[in-house]
């Protein structure tokens, strides 16, 4: 007969830590390590800081889960251990509190930017114009812009903001000032010592002052030459404006995806203030390139419909002007960027188009003052031109006007823009919206065209040719006021051609010709999509403050 022996015994286990709080102390301070496995005593268990065990009369209490110490005056940054008599745990890190190195505050006087000097200025040689150079020496700038913005003071009325829920009282220098505006080149050199900026469009005299992200330098008198004209933002108004798209039956393979670009209003000195109130879904990016993106991904086969809004609130202005043609000069001052781009053809406007080049010369001569020549053109096309009240479609080309003397908004204010470029003027073309007394909205088209000194000048031929709509104000003498004037029912969600490049080369793109936006892409598509719908709605207002 086999005889079996059964021979029993404990697993050694090994101590665990799993916390220690707080893990950042000082000498006097109680320290509670949690975990398993220490020992339901003390005995000869210990607990080691920085390399050193700590002496018994650091012991609170000692349980087989929890340890209660005091630390001693002696304890060290380091790792730390519990020990028994089979084994020690993995370390885990502790620090002392008095030896952790504490970030010296900055002194914020040493660190907001400070304007010492501008050049030019009142005392100078000659006294700045708009779109001129303006040279600013100081301290704390910072050594590259990124969102810091210069900031000068502008004509416009602000509106009474404790009864508008949707500014905060610390948006107030978004009406009584302007930035300086990159899509007119304005910023030209940023280093932490020196700025050059281009004074800006809708500036006038009075402040100027930097912010930047360590704040805002003291403001500094900046005095301007207006021997030209002058600049008014009258009677704002704030519009909440759903901008909407919906996508359905699509079919494609599971990797294809949906790039939508919504178009996002512009910030213009008539124009000020832009805020997305609400958005569905969340965008990828909620502002590039002048575009809301939304992305969606579709499936094999979708018959849903997927809906993508935006609602915007946005402030508006009346842009009312006064000019003396006897004051311009030329050119030789203004931006070589903005030239380039309000001079040139391109895309959008066909300025280099033999019937477009041959009238305008016929039209203005041998005449060089802008203001003159720019409304000489608008004479011209408002005598000669019939304008039609339904938007025309089709592959057309907007200045067909020239031959058949009939076309609608679009075409009078991309042709008008055309004319203004091959005459010299630099332009460009507004896209946007228009919006009755009644609320309702239609797509719409005007221009304006830049002059040294003074700035851009609002221009709307369509309306001022008889374009079916109801001005907000009665009796108004549309053929003299839509030349320098605009009133504040345009809102603009477009300056000039948004030249949009698309992703990889076998996406596929939409463009929507003689929409509210001037923008090579609308939506983009990826992957292997079959076929899906879209439907762009027009802007349309939900409300009005």
């Amino acid at each position: 007969m086999g005889i079996s022996f059964f021979v029993t015994y404990k697993v050694k286990q090994k101590p665990q830590i799993i916390s220690i709080n707080p893990p950042i102390g000082a000498p006097g301070d109680l320290v509670i390590i949690r975990g398993k496995d220490f020992g339901e005593s003390k005995n000869t268990n210990y607990v080691e800081f920085g390399g050193s065990k700590l002496t018994a009369s650091s012991y609170i209490s000692w349980s087989d889960t929890e340890i209660k110490l005091v630390l001693p005056a002696n304890i060290q940054d380091g790792l730390v251990f519990v020990g028994t008599k089979d084994a020690r745990s993995k370390p885990v890190f502790f620090a002392n509190a008095t030896s952790v190195p504490v970030a010296v505050m900055e002194n914020p006087l040493s660190t907001i930017p400070t304007i010492h000097t501008l050049i030019p200025n009142k005392t100078s040689a000659s006294t700045p114009k708009i779109g001129e150079l303006l040279t600013i020496h100081g301290v704390n700038f910072g050594n590259t812009r990124e969102k810091s913005r210069i900031l000068f003071t502008t004509n416009r009325e602000t509106p009474n903001i404790n009864d508008q829920n949707s500014y905060s009282s610390t948006q107030e220098d978004n009406f009584s000032f302007i930035s300086a505006n990159e899509d007119d080149f304005d910023y030209e050199y940023w280093s932490d010592s020196e700025i050059r900026v281009r004074i800006p469009d809708g500036a006038s005299i009075g402040d100027i002052y930097i912010e930047t992200a360590k704040g805002n330098s003291a403001k500094t008198s900046l005095y301007l030459d207006e021997r030209i004209g002058s600049k008014k933002y009258l009677d704002p108004k704030t519009y909440v404006i759903q901008v909407k798209v919906d996508i359905e039956d699509s079919s494609s393979d599971k990797n294809s995806t949906i790039i939508l670009r919504c178009p996002r209003p512009y910030i213009t000195p008539s124009q000020p203030f832009i805020e997305i109130t609400e958005c569905e879904p969340e965008p990828v990016i909620d502002n590039f390139q002048h575009t809301v993106i939304h992305q969606t991904s579709l499936e094999r086969s979708h018959s849903n419909k997927k809906n993508f809004y935006q609602n915007f609130a946005i402030t508006v202005y009346e842009t009312a002007t006064t000019i003396d043609p006897l004051k311009i000069g030329n050119y030789a001052k203004t931006s070589d960027a903005l030239l380039e781009v309000a001079l040139n053809s391109d895309d959008c406007i066909p300025s280099d188009d033999e019937d477009v080049v041959e009238l305008a010369k016929k039209i203005i001569g041998k005449g060089k003052n802008p203001d003159t020549n720019a409304k000489a053109i608008y004479n011209y096309m408002l005598d000669n031109f019939v304008i039609l009240q339904e938007i025309r479609t089709g592959n057309i080309s907007p200045i067909d006007l020239i031959r058949t003397k009939k076309g609608d908004a679009y075409d009078f204010a991309i042709t008008y823009t055309a004319l203004l470029r091959a005459a010299g003027i630099p332009a460009i073309p507004n896209s946007g919206i228009i919006i009755d007394p009644e609320l309702k909205t239609q797509n719409h088209w005007w221009t304006e065209f830049f002059i040294h000194g003074f700035g851009w000048v609002p221009v709307d031929v369509a309306l001022a040719a008889g374009l079916d709509y109801v001005p907000w104000v009665k009796e108004l003498d549309t053929r003299n006021y839509y030349f320098g004037n605009l009133d504040g029912q345009h809102i603009v969600f477009s300056r000039g051609w948004n030249d949009i490049k698309p992703g990889p080369q076998n996406n596929k793109t939409v463009h929507r010709p003689r929409s509210y936006a001037l923008q090579s892409i609308w939506e983009e598509a990826s992957g292997k999509v079959i076929k899906y719908s879209s439907y762009w709605a027009d802007p349309i207002v939900i409300g009005v403050y």
